[in-house]
């Protein structure tokens, strides 16, 4: 007996619904501002059809983890690794050099099946601007999937030999309960990793899992039931993508009514001979056609909408249908000539296909990674943009000896200004402090002072804590670090004073403002440097094009920002008002002027991300704040 399921043109269909949802809301449509939720719904399908699959094997004795994992390398690696070579191209050619290093890495952790790890430790939100900066963003979902593939098959194989049917579905069924309780809890708790990683994403899939494990037992329903179970379903799926957006919690509660639309459809649609009506409309042949060569279109639509909205254009009118026939052009040809021969007639077994396919593909990814990652992005081929020069103007590249190196006391590595017998002080705090200390070692140079510094992320005074109070890190670093500062008269900080603001980090902003007082009580000077406002992703993006001379497609030369007012109980507020011996040195009285904050000084951004300097920068303030203010050090000398 054959273990290939039957053929439903009616999932064809509703993953062409899938795919045209996330098509849409990544196209800039305003009709489903939520189409985000059809990931949601490939995830469903995906679930009942991979169990399907393990479900009837098993059952015929025939289940092969090597069969099982050669058509998964088969689907997923051809076209994929195929679509990567291809991007690679344009992306060298337009994509800056911090881009196209962090574009390398995507690529090997896709191909690992762990961007969305990646993801999730190195970018912010799904749904913010600088997102539009990464050509495979998308691929975190690829990444849940065959994580869960990974466990699926051993799972399935170990509850056959262990229970029967019954218990089976009960122990599915509890699990995808028990996903779904901690996918609510998760996107309230800690979104970003609801959003990207495998565990609050597991209930979907495993509705998928339940409707297959049980497919025979389900009820053949009559044609009035399908039609009407199958419009309820279409609309579980429709409502959600009209009515959530980008700022809608999720996955938790607002993933499950796609999810269970999605599983009404493949029910309503078990019967050829009582199909419900939506299945009847979705199994026509252009849906169909578009549902076959779904893969290709998730593939193809992201990194080409990215490519142009990089280098500035927007992405509607004529440029967005163009964008648009061109991924559906490349897609079917894609799926024609890449995916469809490698999954009929270019089939070899495991041994060749792991020599042929995936052994090589690997090899190529890996070159490219190496290459691009060991060149910083060739920043070379922007020479307009040397602040943008990892190696030669990140601090946390130059200065990798001394921040998040946890360690105090090693002066020889980490200090600031000019080296003497005894040291005059110490900057601590967290990345602010690593990107301040440029600014601060021209200060110090000409107050003839030697300063140590001990920065790491996550540790602004003391340590990060979290909304229970507990430590973020590990607490002794802060402790020997603050012990250690404590032995000179004067203490430098610098951090995230805005992000610490925020009501999300209360316990923490208590705990600094607890700190300081101890510290000014025993008499320490306390020097505070404020950083430069937040600037967008995009805004910075846009300001680098211009000044790398690079034709754009926007009016806009003005990169400046809104001098926006700072969080409520700005923590800079407060101690100025608690502790008015604090000195308080703010970088933005440099930079801005009539409620707008420049972004550039003597033709250099001094910005390297968003919200940090560049060294370059920040050492082009110091010697501004000298010029224009004097040099406060010299009075606490």
């Amino acid at each position: 007996m054959s273990s290939k399921p039957t053929y439903r043109p009616d999932i064809d269909g509703l993953r062409a619904i899938a795919i045209l949802l996330v098509i849409i809301f990544h196209a800039g449509f305003s009709l489903f501002p939520g189409g985000f939720i059809g990931v949601d719904v490939f995830f469903v399908i995906s679930g009942f059809l991979i169990t399907s699959i393990i479900e009837k094997e098993i059952k015929e004795n025939s289940f092969s983890f090597k069969n099982f994992y050669l058509r998964r390398i088969r689907r997923i690696v051809p076209v994929l690794v195929f679509i990567m070579l291809i991007i690679t191209i344009p992306a060298y050619f337009i994509l800056f050099a911090n881009n196209l290093e962090a574009y390398s890495r995507t690529l090997i952790y896709t191909f690992l099946c762990a961007n969305n790890f990646h993801l999730y430790f190195n970018s912010g939100d799904y749904f913010a601007e600088s997102s539009d900066l990464i050509p495979f963003l998308h691929t975190w979902s690829l990444s849940v999937e065959e994580q869960f593939y990974f466990f699926l098959p051993p799972f399935l194989i170990l509850l056959h030999k262990k229970v029967n049917s019954k218990k089976r579905f009960i122990i599915i069924i509890s699990l995808c309960i028990i996903g779904l309780l901690f996918s609510i809890y998760q996107s309230y708790a800690n979104p970003k990793m609801a959003y990207f990683l495998l565990p609050a994403r597991l209930f979907e899939l495993l509705i998928g899992c339940c409707l297959a494990i049980s497919w025979e037992k389900l009820p053949n329903f009559n044609v009035f039931k399908n039609h009407t179970l199958s419009i309820i379903g279409i609309l579980l799926i429709l409502i959600p993508a009209i009515v959530l957006n980008n700022s809608s919690v999720f996955p938790g509660l607002n993933a499950l009514w796609p999810c269970l639309g999605t599983a009404l459809l493949l029910i309503t649609g078990k019967t050829e001979a009582s199909k419900g009506i939506v299945n009847q409309l979705i199994q026509n042949k252009l849906m169909v056609g578009i549902g076959l060569i779904s893969y290709s279109l998730y593939l193809w639509h992201w990194p080409i909408f990215v490519l142009i909205k990089y280098l500035g254009i927007n992405l509607e009118g004529m440029i967005r249908i163009i964008a648009l026939a061109a991924t559906f052009l490349l897609s079917y040809l894609s799926w024609r000539y890449i995916e469809q021969p490698f999954r009929t007639t270019l089939k070899f077994d495991f041994k060749k296909t792991i020599l042929i396919i995936f052994a090589p593909s690997l090899i190529i990814i890996g070159i490219i990674y190496g290459v691009l990652d060991a060149k910083d992005g060739f920043p070379e081929r922007h020479p307009d943009l040397a602040e943008f020069n990892p190696k030669k103007n990140y601090p946390n590249k130059l200065r990798s000896q001394c921040f998040d190196k946890f360690k105090v006391g090693n002066c020889e590595d980490c200090f600031l200004g000019i080296k003497k017998d005894s040291l005059d002080g110490m900057l601590i705090g967290d990345s602010f402090a690593n990107h301040t200390a440029a600014f601060l070692d021209v200060l110090a140079k000409d107050a003839d002072l030697y300063i140590h510094d001990s920065a790491a992320g996550g540790y602004p005074l003391m340590n990060g804590l979290n909304k229970d109070g507990s430590a973020n890190f590990p607490e002794q670093y802060a402790i020997d670090r603050l012990n250690y500062a404590k032995k000179f008269k004067t203490i430098y900080i610098a951090a995230n004073w805005e992000g610490l603001s925020e009501s999300k980090n209360a316990q923490t902003y208590h705990s600094t403002l607890q700190s300081l007082g101890e510290l000014v009580k025993s008499g320490k000077k306390i020097i505070i440097f404020e950083a430069l406002r937040k600037m967008t992703a995009l805004n910075l993006h846009r300001a680098k094009l211009v000044k790398a001379k690079i034709p754009v497609y926007f009016s806009e030369k003005d990169f400046s920002i809104t001098e926006y007012k700072r969080p409520n109980d700005y923590i800079i507020d407060v101690i100025k008002q608690k502790f008015p011996s604090i000195m308080i040195i703010d970088l933005n009285q440099l930079m801005c002027e009539n409620g707008k904050c420049d972004i550039e000084l003597n033709n250099t951004i001094v910005y390297r991300n968003e919200d940090h300097l560049n060294t370059s920068g920040a050492q082009l303030l110091g010697e501004l704040y000298i010029e224009k203010y004097g040099n406060p050090l010299k009075k606490v000398k």
